[in-house]
């Protein structure tokens, strides 16, 4: 049985006038290449145009992507949808799981988006950054290389931003004087720059410091490394190249260069593709099962493929909670003032455990711009006495989770069953979640005690008509059916391992699917570059991390 757009549904296959207007895909006639990267996402779009900067000169670069080309720019320019909505509107059926219930035992919500530039397109843009303690799960030259100069490479990269403005930066000065700076780390959380929202003079809007609209992708790094060129052939010299609407049936190794089984899915035409070398990066879902899959496959060792799919593993997010304010010391709020404010945990240790092994988000006014789920044109949202709203949510770390799996499919299918322990439950993160990351031995009560004292300790920075602030209709955790939300897809990470720690302060385990080079082991031409190979969740989100990751392998590779 062979691939095509219905075995995944909502799968869109059909090509796009704005694909065509803005540049072609290869049409050359040569199947040889230096380098193939499967996947445009952001581990792929980033790692193929570095790849292009460095390389492109004197190699041939491919960049197969099965998915389509959905908007000439970021999805979220074209319309006034929740970001939610519209990341839902293209989410594809590619596993099954026994409940769709987010009360089921096993359950993992939301589904993965399959186009070009992958999930980059319904990226929100926050740039945050993981913190020293969680580098520790990192195997020793990564961590170095990462801290050394990556992470702040990545950043620039994304075109990361430094400021939302005055309102922003006093309230993180009230902070950083509070007995708060002790244990968190208090930043403004950088976002990503794109079109700044101006005045119809083209001067900029003077209540934004800047106005990050967080619509950094690599379909636009990759159109923008290729030039906009429609009705010009690219020619079949070196260089990047893109064909999209690809499909990968199989990989096979040949000895002296790897060859790639593409399907067109326009046609249904298969077209083999040589390269010297591979690289997996279609994201910690399709990654697992493109492998598992291959010619490849059955000649690693045992050790690696037991591990191929295994571990997916998401970072525990609690519930929001949220109060309204007046003001923080002495400076006033209104619901016009806006932030995005991140308490990184610094790691420290009460004896052998770690104390606050989560990161604190918060955001001021958080209709106001926050993931941009409204425009701003529009009249600013009601708020009680004009008040400003104050939201925030915990982000923990957590560790791979060997009892989650990415089931083989069927024979000649490609539609897995996925295992995957519901992050919603807090018994489990407190039994065995919890313990592997932080060595917290507690039950959930613990929990509970600790996120509402430093709850509280954030709310009473900040006051109310003279008086500190406390929860709104004192909805605390623990109470209210205040908890823990269930794992997703969209930081799913793990499934194909680099060297790992099991649990903190334990040595790194002596197997992994990938080395510290992200080569397959077994497969030495063979490479990935996605979210499948983190080893630990990050309490961040792991955008950086996976951008990090991928210029230290184009660095490999060239």
């Amino acid at each position: 049985m062979t691939f095509n757009a219905s075995k995944y549904v909502n799968f869109v296959s059909a090509d796009t006038a704005a694909r065509e207007r803005l540049t072609l895909q290869y049409m050359g006639p040569r199947d040889d290449f230096d380098l193939i990267v499967i996947g445009s996402g952001m581990g792929g779009g980033v790692l193929a145009d570095d790849l292009a900067e460095r390389l492109g000169r004197h190699q041939r670069i491919l960049v197969l992507e099965a998915g389509s080309f959905l908007y000439p720019t970021h999805v979220y320019n074209f319309c006034r949808f929740p970001n939610a909505s519209v990341a839902k509107h293209f989410g594809c059926d590619t596993f099954w799981q026994d409940s769709n219930s987010s009360d089921a035992d096993q359950f993992i919500g939301e589904k993965p988006q399959l186009n070009f530039g992958g999930r980059s397109i319904f990226w929100s843009g926050l740039i945050p950054t993981l913190q020293g303690w969680e580098l520790d799960f990192f195997p020793h030259r990564v961590r170095q290389d990462l801290v050394s100069g990556l992470l702040n490479r990545a950043g620039e990269v994304m075109n990361e931003s430094r400021s939302l403005g005055a309102a922003a930066e006093a309230v993180v000065t009230r902070l950083r004087a509070s007995s708060l700076a002790a244990d968190f780390s208090i930043q403004q959380t950088p976002r990503a720059l794109h079109q700044p929202y101006l005045e119809p003079n083209g001067i900029p809007k003077d209540e934004f410091f800047t106005e990050p609209t967080g619509v950094f992708n690599t379909a636009e790094l990759l159109v923008n490394q290729l030039g906009l060129s429609p009705g010009v052939s690219h020619g079949d010299g070196s260089g990047l190249h893109i064909l999209l609407r690809h499909f990968v049936e199989d990989i096979q190794n040949h000895g002296g260069h790897m060859e790639v089984v593409a399907r067109n899915l326009a046609t249904g035409d298969i077209r083999t593709l040589k390269a010297g070398r591979v690289i997996l990066a279609a994201g910690s879902i399709e990654s697992p099962k493109l492998l598992r899959r291959s010619s490849l496959f059955p000649n690693l060792p045992n050790e690696v493929k037991w591990l191929v799919g295994r571990g997916l593993t998401d970072h525990p997010t609690t519930d929001g909670t949220h109060t309204f304010v007046d003001g923080i010391g002495d400076v006033n709020l209104d619901p016009t003032d806006h932030a995005k404010i991140v308490f990184y945990s610094r790691g420290l240790r009460d004896g052998n455990r770690i104390r606050y092994p989560f990161n604190v988000e918060m955001n001021l006014n958080h209709e106001r711009w926050h993931l941009r789920d409204n425009d701003p044109s529009e009249s600013v949202p009601p708020s009680p006495e004009g008040l400003a709203r104050i939201d925030i949510k915990f982000s923990f770390g957590n560790c791979l989770d060997d009892d989650n799996l990415i089931e083989p499919a069927p024979p000649f299918e490609y539609v897995p069953k996925i295992n995957f322990h519901n992050q919603k439950k807090a018994d489990r993160l407190a039994h065995s979640r919890l313990p592997a990351l932080a060595n917290w031995h507690g039950g959930t009560n613990q929990i509970w005690d600790i996120l509402n004292d430093v709850t509280h300790r954030i709310f009473s920075q900040f006051r109310v008509h003279g008086q500190s602030a406390r929860p709104a209709d004192e909805a605390w955790y623990g109470q209210n059916w205040k908890g823990f939300g269930y794992g997703t897809v969209h930081h799913a990470a793990g499934s194909l391992r680099m060297p790992s720690r099991p649990a903190v302060d334990q040595p790194f385990s002596p197997h992994s699917v990938v080395d510290e080079d992200l080569r397959v082991i077994g497969a030495d031409r063979l490479y990935v570059c996605d979210m499948s190979v983190m080893p630990i969740s990050t309490a961040a989100n792991p955008v950086r991390t996976l951008v990090g990751l991928a210029l230290r392998l184009s660095q490999h590779l060239g």
